[in-house]
């Protein structure tokens, strides 16, 4: 039973695989080539966001719970 279970799982696996490939394959060149610029907004969007938020701390010890 498990054996069939597991050759079950393999299947739809490289089904799933086959499928992002295919998808990957049509969509890649629209959303890394047409919109190269949206990229880097997105980056700078995001270091401002963690810069803002966190104000460039790597950790913040909790205070002891009394």
């Amino acid at each position: 039973m498990s054996i069939v279970l597991t050759v079950s799982l393999c299947l739809l696996l490289q089904m799933a695989g086959r499928a992002f490939a295919n998808w990957w394959a049509k969509m890649s060149p629209y959303y890394t080539k047409a919109y190269q610029e949206m990229w880097v907004g997105i980056g700078i969007m995001t270091y401002l966001y963690y810069k803002v938020s966190y104000g460039g701390k790597k950790a913040v010890k909790d205070k002891p719970a009394h």
